[in-house]
């Protein structure tokens, strides 16, 4: 057997074959350059890819540090407002001293009239009103305060009397 060189065969087939090995050679070369595209795309997919995760890493990040300074500043808040709830409780709802409102009552009700029976000298009847305000159950609370006026009245009396 013998084996044919190029150069044996006729003029056609020989440029068949040159054109044949120039269409591979240009094959070969678009391969090379798709891959080499193709490695570029992988690449570029790849740094993405990076930049995407990193992005979903900031977002996580910034998203819980957001929702606990929201449930801190909640927190903060109705602590506050249950402070100011407190505040105004004990300042509006609390208990009232009973013998502060009991004298405050007292003196409204009767301190035009014991004036006015001190300046015209009716001291009588000024002691006669305090003895009376001593027996009402509901003056009770005050009672040290009223036979403190008492005394005072029955001093200006017997001053008066001199």
């Amino acid at each position: 057997m013998e084996t044919d060189t190029p150069e044996q065969w006729p003029a056609d087939a020989r440029e068949r074959l040159i054109a044949l090995e120039r269409a591979f050679a240009d094959a070969e070369h678009r391969a090379q350059k798709y891959a080499q595209e193709r490695d570029a795309a992988l690449a570029q997919s790849k740094v993405y890819q990076e930049e995407t995760h990193a992005l979903q890493r900031d977002y996580a990040s910034l998203r819980l540090q957001k929702g606990g300074f929201g449930f801190k500043s909640l927190l903060f808040i109705g602590m506050i407002g249950t402070l100011v709830g407190l505040a105004g409780c004990y300042l509006f709802l609390r208990p009232k001293d009973v013998a502060e409102e009991t004298f405050q009552k007292f003196r409204e009700q009767n301190q035009f009239n014991l004036e006015l029976a001190i300046s015209k000298g009716e001291f009588a009847q000024v002691d006669s009103m305090l003895k009376v305000s001593l027996q009402y159950p509901a003056n009770q609370p005050i009672k040290p305060e009223i036979e403190f006026v008492r005394k005072i009245a029955g001093a200006a009396w017997r001053r008066c009397e001199k």
